[in-house]
């Protein structure tokens, strides 16, 4: 027992492992009715959104680039595993390794794009890249399935002897393992010398070439790796949703995930889940219900948060366990001493009934 207290003190990926197991547990849950049966899909849906903005981070985190094409990776990473999966019958993982080394292409052609821009250009032309694959999933029938979308099932592996089709809950888990898997390598990356070159570059590039950083080397890297993780990200929507629309991969989507990153801060692992909750879940789960004769309240409530956030604690809210520990230490000696006085009273007025 020492040593799995050591062990979750020293190792970040054990902690990943462990909050993975608590996550896989939800499915049991849903099916001894304690959670709603649609709450799982919400949760899934969380859980997607935290790994494609564990991406996102590493680009706007980390590396102080920008991106408003998110959305438009995801559903490319859907639409491209549909397509190979539904029209050539490939194997579940052949699809997967197949879509993400192209989008890994086209992350090439981001970084070198963003050589030539800068700002808020960057983010235009990022932006353009997005309408762009909309548009493409929008007209182009014969790989989007166009305004009516195509369908998809759960996640297939080929054995030597037999096809293994998992069921919801195992997708699930599936989509757990995922966002493990993905915390442990943006965890590796951030804390080598990668992630040390791509901090440099975030906070002066000038700075970080007279340290004889490559810029256009790791400004590939970020684009890359987010670009993949978009994509991977959308390969689990398709397969926990079956099912991929046009309409869902739009700005508003690529925005709400900036929100996530920026409400449960940056350069943070965990915070990212924790965004992808606030933004997500809480609307998902309450507001919406709450405030059903609002239309759109959700948008409100996440544009409002992220002001307060960026205002008053930019650091995001997956640090303010910190604070609430340094408030409770400083005002535990009151509440002591109050405690203390309280209780000489009482005894006090017993010893006198008495």
């Amino acid at each position: 027992m020492t040593y799995l207290k050591q062990l979750y003190k020293t190792s970040y990926p054990f902690r990943f492992l462990l909050f993975g197991i608590v996550l896989s547990f939800l499915p049991l849950l849903s099916d001894l009715d304690i959670i709603e049966f649609s709450a799982l899909t919400t949760w899934a849906q969380i859980i997607i959104f935290a790994v494609v903005a564990l991406g996102l981070n590493l680009l706007l985190g980390f590396s102080g680039l920008i991106s408003l094409s998110t959305a438009g990776f995801m559903g490319f990473g859907a639409y491209t595993i549909t397509f190979l999966s539904n029209r050539f019958d490939l194997p579940f993982m052949l699809a997967i390794l197949i879509t993400l080394a192209i989008a890994a292409a086209i992350g090439v052609f981001i970084g070198l794009l963003s050589l030539r821009v800068e700002g808020i250009y960057l983010a235009i032309a990022t932006l353009f890249v997005g309408e762009i694959l909309q548009q493409i999933y929008k007209q182009v029938d014969w790989f989007s399935g166009g305004f009516s979308g195509v369908r998809f099932h759960y996640p297939q592996f080929n054995l030597i002897f037999t096809t293994i089709e998992l069921t919801r809950n195992q997708t699930f888990i599936f989509l757990v393992a995922c966002l493990v898997l993905v915390m442990t390598v943006i965890y590796n990356i951030i804390n080598s010398r990668t992630g040390r070159a791509l901090m440099a570059m975030s906070r002066s590039e000038h700075a970080a070439q007279a340290m004889g950083i490559n810029i256009l080397k790791y400004r590939l890297v970020a684009f890359v790796t987010s670009t993949v993780i978009a994509s991977f990200s959308g390969i689990l929507y398709a397969s926990f949703m079956r099912g991929v629309e046009p309409t869902t991969w739009n700005l508003n989507l690529s925005l709400f995930i900036i929100a996530m990153v920026v409400v449960g801060g940056y350069k943070s692992i965990f915070g990212m889940f924790l965004g992808a909750f606030v933004i997500h879940g809480i609307p998902t789960f309450w507001l919406n219900e709450m405030f059903a004769s609002i239309p759109g309240f959700a948008y409100i409530f996440s544009g409002v948060l992220i002001i307060v956030i960026i205002m008053f604690y930019s650091v995001g809210l997956i640090h303010i366990h910190h604070d609430i520990k340094k408030l409770y230490l400083k005002i535990k000696p009151y509440v002591i001493k109050a405690y203390k006085k309280l209780f000489t009273k009482k005894q006090e007025k017993g010893d006198k009934n008495a």
